[in-house]
């Protein structure tokens, strides 16, 4: 059996989530028949993996992009939010060179929610590409997309986002009561493997690891570590003003405020059930408290 798209390329695989997209993709069975990073500038000696075709390209030219994206059947994106809009010149030049399914970058809260939309604005660029998406598969101009939304990411996040597993210490959002859908980025991967594959034949894809909130991920981390806790409270009403009022100074907020925001509140594209849950038919099953926990002591044990 071969891969659906056996051609992928991928945009961002240096960022925070890319590596791991490229190691899933480079580990999937049946493999890919070619794999392509587009890079802007030419990378180190080993920066890449052996047998990944690496492309420098000009983001700026269209015939850049086409030329490097010739044969490729299936694009993933994994650029930075603040790069979102670049997507829509990929898109245009993908589509010259043939290119079928796109995977944009989303890996987060659901931002075609219509409430996230509504009251926190600094998802409408993503929702704008999901639009875009959505006219150019209308106009038969391309097989489909998918937008994978994974919550927040569960192993990362205890860098310094949930909590800073690291330093003991964790800010909670209010009171940190709301449980999130939480996943690892070794399982965002895997979903977004099964998504190349056909597995699941939908444009709105979600995936978790668990639901979980942050302060019963901080009382587990509590657990597992030595030494006393630095606990802090953030006020995420106050958070969104202030942040609201740097933007207006054109001042971004680096306090990712909205976020913080939208998953106290609960019921903003951040947590999802069953019946809309797509993790066990990519292959992934819920996990347990417990193996939360054993995450936790190799994370720990890592640093």
């Amino acid at each position: 059996m071969a891969q659906r798209y056996p051609s992928v390329a991928l945009l961002g695989a240096t960022g925070n989530i890319g590596p791991h997209l490229l190691q899933a993709l480079r580990e999937a069975q049946p493999p890919f028949k070619s794999i392509t990073v587009l890079t802007r500038a030419l990378p180190s000696p080993n920066t890449f993996p052996s047998g990944v075709t690496v492309k420098v390209v000009d983001y700026s030219s269209t015939e850049s992009i086409t030329d490097a994206l010739a044969g490729v059947n299936a694009v993933v994106s994994a650029l930075p939010i603040r790069s979102a809009t670049l997507q829509n010149d990929v898109f245009d030049a993908a589509i010259e060179a043939g290119v079928k399914f796109f995977i944009p970058s989303e890996f987060g809260l659901a931002s075609t929610d219509a409430r996230i939309n509504a009251d926190f604005q600094n998802w409408k660029t993503k929702y704008d590409v999901a639009q875009r998406l959505e006219a150019l598969k209308r106009e038969g101009k391309i097989d489909g997309y998918a937008l994978v939304f994974t919550g927040l990411f569960l192993d990362w996040g205890m860098e310094g986002i949930f909590l800073d597993l690291k330093n003991k210490r964790v800010n909670l959002w209010d009171e940190g009561n709301t449980p999130v859908s939480l996943t690892t980025v070794a399982s965002i991967g895997k979903a977004v493997v099964g998504v190349l594959q056909g597995k699941v034949a939908k444009t709105e894809v979600r995936v978790k690891d668990i639901n979980m909130s942050q302060r019963r991920l901080y009382e587990l981390a509590e657990k597992v570590t030595s030494g006393e806790w630095t606990v802090t409270r953030w006020d995420t009403a106050e958070g969104v003003a202030a942040a609201e009022e740097n933007i207006r100074r054109g001042v971004p907020d680096k306090t990712l405020a909205f976020l913080k925001r939208a998953v106290s509140l609960g019921g903003y594209g951040s947590v999802w059930g069953h019946e809309e849950d797509d993790s066990e038919a990519l292959g992934l099953r819920e996990w347990t408290e417990k193996e939360v926990v054993a995450l936790i002591e190799r994370m720990v044990e890592k640093k």
